[in-house]
């Protein structure tokens, strides 16, 4: 790769506002490229460096379902277990019958109401639920549940796949339940610990978590009036997008996964495998972690993250052993720059 034309790219796109954040590519356990640019914080002029931390929406899915999973693995859940044997009364939807299983919020077949059109095309169905519940309310994954839990449900479980951020609300409450631990202790202690991510938390935003960029979503105005995302994201920790973490730990999340440093083979492969009903897409999905598939076969794993003020993306090429971490603090450029990288580095991409 020609680093220094992907750095003068990078330098451009930074330049005009259509990047702001990091970018890393990991072979063999260490960084063989790596970039910062733009602002961490605008008002306090602190830019970006290597060692910044952000939120990375729904990539926290992969830590969510590896958390699962080795619960799983230890015999304190099952993927096939009903949902409805496990959340007490008042953590179940009006729709959640008998069929719900585990397995289903993992892999997003569940057929349960989302809090939000994952389809739009601006952030207002995301955002109006701030209207019903403040941000600050928000503080547990079970005070997400008055947003979904009276909706009916879109279809029967396992019948088709679609991408739901309330299941894995969901699955965070399952994890505590069968722990009898909050979310966030326990996947410290199952996932970011052992894969050893020690600049990676789970905290409440009004904490000021350290060396975090705050999120800026664009708008059609000037730059510096793109407003803060502070009340546009929940305050508190959730299982579909509460992550706060740095580049080089992402990639050693995906080491740690690919190694069996935190799942026996047969969960790892699990993971990693289409969950959905039978499909020819080219992106599918297994437990928590997206999957593009190539003639049958698993060719890349990672997951993306999208909220207001947050555009983020990990891809691993598991041909060519090579993880691409890139995180910005503006709600869109990681897809571009993941896909320059990709090119740079001779790497074929088939997602669209």
């Amino acid at each position: 790769m020609d680093t220094e034309a992907v750095r003068e790219w990078l330098d451009g796109r930074t330049a005009r506002h259509e990047f702001s954040g990091v970018a890393l590519v990991w072979r063999g356990g260490k960084p063989v490229f790596s970039y910062s640019g733009g602002l961490a914080h605008r008002g306090h002029g602190m830019p970006i460096t290597d060692d910044t931390r952000f939120a990375v929406a729904s990539v926290t899915k992969l830590v969510t379902a590896t958390a699962a999973l080795r619960l799983v693995d230890r015999g304190l859940v099952r993927l096939d277990q009903p949902v409805i044997e496990i959340l007490p009364p008042e953590h179940r939807p009006l729709a959640l019958t008998p069929e719900h299983t585990l397995h289903h919020l993992l892999s997003h077949t569940s057929g349960l109401a989302n809090y939000h059109d994952d389809d739009a095309k601006d952030w207002g169905s995301f955002t109006s639920n701030w209207d019903r519940i403040a941000t600050y309310n928000l503080r547990h994954p079970a005070d997400m549940l008055p947003l979904f839990a009276d909706l009916p449900a879109v279809f029967p479980p396992g019948s088709r796949f679609q991408y739901n951020d309330a299941a894995f609300i969901l699955a965070g409450l399952v994890i505590e339940a069968v722990s009898g631990r909050a979310f966030a202790d326990v996947v410290t202690d199952e996932v970011l610990q052992p894969a050893g991510m020690v600049d990676t938390t789970l905290e409440n935003l009004d904490q000021e978590p350290a060396r975090m960029a705050t999120g800026y979503i664009i708008d059609d105005g000037p730059p510096e009036s793109w407003r803060a995302n502070s009340y546009s994201v929940p305050t508190g920790v959730m299982p579909d997008g509460g992550l706060i973490t740095t580049a080089p730990d992402l990639a050693r999340l995906i080491d740690a996964l690919l190694g069996g440093a935190l799942l026996p083979p047969s969960m790892t492969a699990a993971m990693m495998t289409p969950q959905g009903p039978p499909s020819d897409a080219v992106e599918q999905y297994g437990y928590g972690c997206w999957l593009v598939v190539e003639n049958g076969v698993v060719t890349m794993i990672g997951h993306g993250g999208s909220d207001p003020g947050v555009s983020t993306m990990v891809t691993h090429h598991l041909g060519a052993a090579t993880t691409i971490v890139v995180l910005c603090n503006y709600d869109r450029g990681s897809w571009a720059a993941t896909k320059h990288i990709e090119e740079a580095l001779g790497l074929f991409d088939p997602r669209p």
